[in-house]
Order: C-alpha cells, then sequence, then structure tokens
C-alpha cells in the first residue's frame, strides 16, 4: 500500500520534472550567454554557452558569429593580451585560453575538452623566484578549420596552420603546417591529410 501511494504521488512530479527539462536546457543556454555577454564587449547574440564561461582580466575578447563554448571555459586577457575566436569555432568543456599577448583561432575549429593554450610562460632567470619574473609571451595564431584533440597544451609562439589535426594529450611547442596531424609530446607532424 505505502509502495502504490508514493508512486501515485511520485509520478505527476516525474512528468513535471520531464516536461520542463527541455525548458531548463535552454534556460540555462540563454541565461549563460547572456552573462557572458555582459562581461565582454564585442559578441554577437549568435553565440552559444552550454554553462558558465569564466571571464577575467581585462575581458579584451572578440568572439565570431555562432561560437559555441562548452561548460566551465575559461578566457583570460592580462596585460595587453588578446582572444579573438572566429565564426562557428566550438570550445568544449573545460578549455583554457590565457593571453598575455594574442591567441587568434580560425573559423570552423574545433578544440576538444580540457585544452589549455596560453602564450606566456614565467621568466626562467637564475637568482631569481621564477614567480616574482615577468612572463615572456608570444602571440599564438590557430588556423581555419583545425582541429585539437582533448588535453592538447598549445605553447607561446605556435603557429598551427589552416586544415591541421592535433592528436588528443598533445604538446604543442612548434609550428604545425597546413593539413598536417601531429601528435606526441612534444607534437611531431605524424602525416598529411589526404
Amino acid at each position: 500500500m505505502k509502495h502504490t501511494l508514493m508512486k501515485m504521488m511520485g509520478l505527476p512530479i516525474v512528468l513535471l520534472f520531464k516536461l520542463a527539462h527541455p525548458l531548463r536546457n535552454t534556460w540555462r543556454r540563454i541565461y549563460f550567454t547572456a552573462r557572458l555577454s555582459a562581461g565582454i564587449s564585442d559578441m554577437d547574440f549568435s553565440v552559444q554557452c552550454d554553462g558558465r564561461v569564466h571571464v577575467s582580466g581585462t575581458a579584451n575578447i572578440i568572439l565570431g558569429k555562432r561560437c559555441r563554448l562548452g561548460m566551465d571555459v575559461e578566457l583570460r586577457t592580462v596585460e595587453g593580451g588578446r582572444i579573438q575566436i572566429g565564426e562557428d569555432t566550438r570550445l568544449n568543456r573545460g578549455c583554457t585560453l590565457t593571453s598575455y599577448a594574442q591567441i587568434s583561432i580560425g573559423d570552423f575549429t574545433i578544440i576538444g575538452e580540457y585544452v589549455s593554450i596560453r602564450d606566456a610562460n614565467h621568466g626562467l632567470k637564475r637568482g631569481e623566484p621564477m614567480r616574482y619574473q615577468p612572463h615572456t609571451c608570444e602571440p599564438i595564431l590557430i588556423g581555419r578549420d583545425v582541429w585539437i584533440g582533448r588535453g592538447s597544451c598549445i605553447l607561446p609562439g605556435v603557429t598551427i596552420g589552416e586544415g591541421a589535426v592535433i592528436g588528443a594529450n598533445s604538446v604543442v611547442t612548434r609550428d604545425v603546417p597546413d593539413f598536417a596531424i601531429a601528435a606526441g609530446v612534444p607534437a611531431k607532424v605524424i602525416k598529411m591529410r589526404q
């Protein structure tokens, strides 16, 4: 009897949640996209956010039309840093972009989960704690229609050419040519796209 009563009382609540679920997802997208738009100055309304996007620093960020940003993406610009992301680009969950100089990402690029793109390093002089040394920085340029696999790390001064593919968990320390497939630590070209 108790089980039947619980089932009868719970069924309307379950149905309510099932009906509200699509609306909840739509509301979350609208809310997090509006929140991001309030934090940066140059963003088209067609940009979508799957969850909270963390913006810090000077917020010198340009997002192209129809970009989609996953949950917990972090965009940080410091000093003269600038982040420019092209149209129809996808940054998946947990990506971190930190710029002291410039990070430029072309149209139609796909960036996998938990990718780190940073254009600066701590100074390395002996005799002074690295923590207190000024950063050294070099721009990062990522071409059009690039795919960067999950967990990869893109380091300062790197250019990744158009149509290139970076394998998951790679550390990119040098330039990758157009249409190359690179992987490893450090990433090396393993073949060319056909």
